[in-house]
């Protein structure tokens, strides 16, 4: 449940977390995308997903976050961006 009274990217943060296990086994490794109280769609890179939410809702604010995996760490190998988990 969603406490009432939250700033609007704190309750996506919630709807994400209370979701997060879930999506790991269904969509690990995208980015997903919410507005509010609903989940827009899953995406293969930030700028997809981000280019995607200031299309659909311009100047209001979106939540974009990484599915990732549990207790991932994110290295640099040569400047390359690698998440090991």
């Amino acid at each position: 449940m969603i406490p009432t009274g939250m700033n609007e990217l704190a309750h996506e943060r919630v709807l994400f977390d209370l979701h997060l296990e879930e999506w790991r086994r269904t969509h690990l490794g995208s980015f997903v995308l919410i507005h509010a109280d609903d989940v827009i769609g899953f995406f293969d890179s930030l700028s997809a997903a981000f280019d995607e939410g200031t299309k659909q809702f311009g100047l209001q604010p979106f939540f974009v976050q990484q599915v990732a995996p549990r207790n991932g760490v994110n290295v640099s190998f040569f400047g390359q961006r690698i998440l090991a988990g």
